[in-house]
């Protein structure tokens, strides 16, 4: 077992760490539980639905879209959300949708009302699903839900693993609708809200539990994050909030990077200049009047950049073997991602890319640095729970230092071997 890398000797560790990623590969091999296809007969979308398993009863995972999207991605996320139900809770099975269309057509509403009301029954009764890439919780996936007459995104995987009655139900619906939708404005300190935007726990909750992995494992080796370099390869939901609950706890963003344009700053921004940022984002990409902002030929190389920390934060399958290569040679040791598999694989349960990452850099695992929405749907649905955003960052941020913890420990301290550890940690918890 995993645990067996922090005492045995180095040929043992080499054994159980081959075993560990056997086992991932086999992970990813195994025939998804059910897969539904759907065409859209009004534009030329398509969509997947990828559930890989109904452990517990249920089966959550987010809605994307974007032009190219196919069904070996969808198959890779939903194996990634079982393994980060392990870690954020509640014990069900990985599931996702990818739709392949262009976010940015006027369409796009009526293309995801018409996905949803295919997929009505097993959003009703065994699936969870909410935001993802090009896909907002808010904005895009709750007014569907209610022009469709459904509770709430999450009301498959409540009625499925939960079973609640009639009076449960309503409680656990009332929470989740409040709760994701909760202004942060009465958060004070690190959390606080940034003046200037109505800024909800869904904008910034998936951001913060990335910052905070990176947080607790510089603490874990007793350093601050003060003047640490981070580059952060995405700008919106995830990325921007990354960026700015990092910068608050000492770091210097010197690199940012969305679809469109790149901002290198060498000698890196504040906070306040993070703020400034978000406020002037366009469609949650960089403001293009900013005189640091290169787009088109004239964008600058971001994985040059010199960094401590690089976030990981936009579309899935990012990190190729020459991206890790140009990472290194600019001093980055750290690659949390906050994008769900961000590693550049050339087929179905390969790891070979992962692996090398894991050789080379300290890397916070998606199933983990990208788990606070997910622990934000699961907080909720306790019974004891308060739908309001200070009690909801407290859950993510102590569920991300214990199993951090844990992952440190089975990693025997090391600074590589986290993804690993990670890895081996769900694993053993969903039994594979």
């Amino acid at each position: 077992m995993e645990s067996g890398i922090t005492s045995y000797g180095s040929r043992s560790k080499q054994v159980a760490h081959a075993s560990m990623w056997r086992r991932y590969a086999t992970f990813l091999r195994r025939t998804p539980e059910l897969t539904l296809s759907w065409s859209d007969r009004e534009t030329d979308a398509r969509a997947w639905l990828v559930i890989n398993s109904l452990r517990g009863g249920a089966a959550g995972g987010g809605t994307r879209m974007r032009l190219g999207a196919t069904p070996r991605e969808v198959t890779y996320l939903a194996k990634a959300m079982e393994l980060k139900f392990s870690i954020s809770g509640p014990p069900i099975g990985g599931a996702k949708t990818a739709i392949d269309f262009d976010p940015t057509d006027p369409r796009k509403p009526d293309v995801l009302e018409r996905w949803y009301r295919a997929a009505m029954p097993v959003l009703r009764d065994r699936y969870g699903t909410g935001g993802d890439l090009n896909v907002d919780e808010v904005l895009d996936v709750i007014p569907a839900f209610e022009r469709l007459g459904l509770h709430h995104p999450q009301e498959g995987v409540v009625r499925g693993h939960l079973g609640p009655d009639d009076r449960e139900f309503r409680a656990i619906m009332d929470r989740m609708q409040r709760g994701v939708a909760a202004p942060i404005e009465a958060a004070a300190g690190e959390t606080a809200v940034v003046a200037g935007l109505n800024l909800t726990i869904a904008d910034m909750i998936t951001g913060y539990g990335v910052a905070a992995s990176v947080r607790r494992l510089y603490a874990r080796r007793e350093r601050s994050l003060d003047g640490v370099r981070v580059v952060l390869e995405g700008f919106g939901n995830v990325g921007a909030a990354a960026g700015l609950y990092l910068a608050r706890s000492g770091a210097r963003i010197v690199a940012i990077k969305d679809s469109r344009s790149t901002l290198i700053d060498g000698d890196g921004i504040d906070a306040h200049a993070v703020e400034d940022l978000l406020r002037r984002r366009q469609d949650k990409l960089l403001p293009p009047d900013d005189p640091r902002v290169r787009s088109g030929v004239d964008r600058a190389p971001l994985h040059d950049v010199e960094a401590d920390v690089f976030v990981c934060a936009a579309i899935s399958e990012s990190l190729a073997p020459s991206t890790l290569d140009a990472l290194e040679r600019s001093g980055v040791s750290v690659i949390a991602c906050g994008a769900n598999q961000p590693f550049r694989e050339s087929q179905t349960g390969s790891t070979l890319v992962a692996q090398d990452a894991d050789r080379r850099f300290s890397v916070l695992a998606d199933i983990l640095a990208n788990c606070g929405m997910a622990r934000t749907f699961s907080y909720l649905m306790e019974s004891n729970s308060q739908p309001v955003a200070e009690p909801v960052f407290a859950a993510v941020n102590g569920t991300i230092e214990a199993s951090l913890d844990e992952v440190i420990d089975r990693a025997g301290g090391a600074h590589t071997s986290l993804l690993s550890a990670t890895l081996g940690l769900a694993l053993d918890r969903i039994g594979a």
